[in-house]
């Protein structure tokens, strides 16, 4: 089982300082999650592509992929979930894909 491709907590440095938008950024996820995914595709039966999105209280957790105005749900990055996904199951189709959160 592969843990996880998309996670707020371990993003380089380099992405986090850099003025990059929307597009750019979704330029960069879709090819991270192509990359590893492509190099296990075949040998990893099920990912966990994205960790913890949602807040204790449900609401969703304020991230580099999320804080992008207009590219999801009420203006805010919600798309990334859907887009990620449908770059995972590109990179691997026949592996098994979920969110994994832990409350």
């Amino acid at each position: 089982r592969g843990h996880t491709v998309v996670w707020h907590n371990q993003v380089p440095a380099w992405l986090t300082s850099g003025n990059y938008g929307a597009p750019q950024l979704s330029t960069i996820l879709q090819g991270h999650i192509t990359a590893v995914m492509g190099h296990y595709a075949g040998q990893v039966y099920a990912w966990d592509v994205v960790n913890e999105a949602f807040n204790d209280d449900g609401t969703m957790r304020d991230t580099i992929w999320y804080d992008q105005p207009g590219t999801g749900f009420a203006g805010r990055g919600t798309q990334y979930i859907e887009q990620a996904l449908n770059w995972a199951h590109a990179a691997d189709p026949n592996a098994k894909l979920s969110h994994n959160d832990y409350n």
